[in-house]
């Protein structure tokens, strides 16, 4: 992990979630949402709850989604512990 990667965990570690994504999944709407708060804010914290990950509620699961909101959005999934994702642009 390099320097800018580990500052910006350590920023984030204060954060509030922007949003949650839940039983809809990732939606247009949720994308749209997201685009624009990483426009504002270029770090956010996202949480996931468990209705968002239907059958896969494992670790792996949260990890694909997390890469999923990462890649719709064009930014870098910077830290995910447990249901919590942080993404930055």
């Amino acid at each position: 992990m390099d320097d800018r990667t580990r500052s910006l965990r350590a920023q984030a570690h204060a954060l509030e979630p922007v949003m949650q994504v839940g039983k809809n999944g990732v939606t247009q709407g949720t994308l749209e949402l997201l685009d624009r708060e990483l426009r504002q804010r270029r770090l956010v914290k996202v949480k996931l709850l468990k209705g968002a990950l239907g059958d896969d509620a494992g670790k792996a699961g949260r990890k694909g989604l997390a890469q999923q909101l990462a890649d719709a959005t064009r930014s870098k999934l910077i830290d995910q512990v447990g249901s919590m994702v942080v993404l930055y642009r």
